[in-house]
């Protein structure tokens, strides 16, 4: 039983990014819809406003904690579990870095960085809030399977510590 915390590790994780996934899940389905659906000043006003606020939250903290931790653990994984359950851990972080972190820095945030410049008024503002909508939540989707996903592995990962008896 000296990897029993392996096991923990592997639930707490799979948690962590599973409610990080329902998160930006919830966002796409029906944020996004309900911002598009409105005038697009008030849209891109009120995801201005989004954006403004959310680097302030513990769900940012979170998307930055899990990908430390995420790689962490899979250098543990590799240098002190054997078998499936160490390339499993190591599939998860490598999914979760570039399906959600990768994704967030490359992709999402340039693009609310460019929304954040806009004016509400100008034309240009309104074409590019069609394209944003549509951009943005296709990247957003990305990050939701990808969290879900990494969630998925990190529990088959402690399923399979639990079963090869490593925990």
């Amino acid at each position: 039983m000296p990897h029993i915390w392996s096991v923990h590790i592997c639930l707490v994780l799979g948690l962590w990014c599973a409610f990080e996934g329902g998160v930006f899940k919830a966002f796409s389905e029906f944020v996004m819809k309900g911002l598009l659906n409105a005038k697009p000043a008030s849209g891109i006003e009120s995801m201005q406003q989004i954006n403004r606020s959310v680097i302030r939250t513990e769900f940012v903290a979170a998307l930055f904690a899990i990908t430390i931790f995420s790689i962490a653990f899979a250098i543990y994984g590799m240098f002190a579990l054997d078998g499936t359950a160490s390339l499993i851990i190591n599939a998860a972080a490598l999914v979760y870095l570039c399906s959600v972190f990768l994704m967030t820095l490359f992709g999402n945030v340039p693009m609310n960085n460019r929304l954040e410049s806009l004016d509400l008024t100008a034309p240009e503002s309104i074409e590019y809030w069609k394209y944003y909508g549509r951009a943005w939540t296709r990247l957003n989707h990305v990050r939701s399977f990808g969290s879900i996903m990494a969630a998925g592995l990190y529990i088959i990962a402690a399923l399979s510590l639990k079963t090869a008896g490593q925990a």
